[in-house]
């Protein structure tokens, strides 16, 4: 599998993830403008700027400068990443737990019940 169908079918999986333990109406879309005009990878997660990452070479700094660039300034940055064989995790904010910069790491529970507080 290359890596952009690789990137695709993961949005897609993030997608339908966010959409069952989030319990959103609509199952987010992939944003296919981002290529041209820049954006994170899913629309319709609230007031959540969700990128998504679906790789085994762990970049987090990396991920997190790239989200919170593109990131609008009324939405929260996300960054949703999976290795194979592993559960989903999450980088948000620092500034969620009062520290200026920088991002923490979140499991799958914790991430559901931090997400569903802000939607």
């Amino acid at each position: 599998m290359n890596v952009r169908q690789k990137g695709a079918n993961g949005e897609l999986e993030a997608a339908k993830w966010l959409h069952k333990w989030l319990r959103l109406k609509e199952i987010p879309q992939r944003n296919l403008e981002q290529v041209r005009s820049g954006g994170h990878d899913l629309t319709g997660v609230g007031k959540l700027a969700v990128e998504v990452k679906r790789c085994e070479k762990l970049a987090h700094s990396m991920w997190w400068d790239q989200v919170c660039r593109e990131c609008p300034k009324n939405m929260l940055p996300v960054v949703m990443y999976r290795q194979n064989k592993k559960k989903w995790k999450f980088l948000i904010s620092a500034q969620t737990i009062g520290i200026e910069i920088g991002y923490i790491e979140l499991d799958m529970e914790v991430f559901i019940r931090w997400a569903r507080g802000r939607l």
